[in-house]
């Protein structure tokens, strides 16, 4: 049996931040570098993926994934499942985990509606399920820019739920995008992760 698949389409992403931030909460105490590599065919991609991050148990975060998409007239819709694991491990500790993630997004005229969720059941640390979901809206202003927000909230067994808010403006110049973005979250009592931080990133991709 032969499979006509699509030619491949190459991808490489870099990013640098001054903070690194993931599902509302920071994951470093300074600058994050990440770098990803996929391979598309049609509407499968597979890929992995390196970010530096600031633990007590490792240095970096890594991750091979495979994601599907298609479009349905104007709603976009994906899939995807995700191996984590963390690089540079200092000490010993849950070190792997499956992130199982599905997200649409549906375009009317300028304005994107978009909602995320991300499913682990046993993450990182010593967190076991973990639920993160994720919506808000972005708005294309023209010349290249846009102003996105969004409001989530992650629930985690053996780990602190919170609800996290952020809002910002992108800028798009060819490959690349410049971005701004206020992060908060319902439990800056808890700690450093978890407060008030402004975001400027830049994103090259080719």
């Amino acid at each position: 049996m032969v499979f006509d698949l699509p030619p491949p389409d190459p991808a490489v992403v870099v990013s640098i931040a001054s903070r690194g931030m993931s599902k509302g909460i920071s994951q470093t105490n300074g600058p994050q570098l990440l770098a990803k590599g996929s391979l598309r065919f049609g509407d499968v991609q597979l890929g992995a993926q390196w970010k530096s991050v600031s633990s007590t148990s490792a240095k970096g975060e890594g991750a091979a994934f495979t994601t599907v998409s298609h479009k349905f007239g104007a709603l976009q819709v994906s899939g995807g499942i995700a191996w984590k694991f963390q690089t540079g491990v200092r000490r010993k500790t849950d070190s792997t985990s499956i992130e199982l993630s599905a997200a649409a997004s549906r375009k009317l005229g300028p304005v994107s509606l978009q909602a995320n969720a991300i499913y682990s059941p046993d993450d990182l640390g010593s967190a076991r399920r973990s639920l993160f979901v994720e919506a808000g809206p972005a708005v294309q202003l023209g010349s290249g820019w846009t102003a996105s927000a969004a409001l989530g909230h992650r629930s985690r067994e053996q780990g602190t739920d919170y609800t996290a808010f952020n809002a910002g403006v992108t800028k798009s110049i060819r490959w690349l995008q410049l971005d701004l973005r206020y992060y908060d979250t319902n439990r800056s009592d808890v700690g450093s992760p978890y407060r008030t931080r402004i975001v400027g990133s830049a994103r090259l991709s080719f």
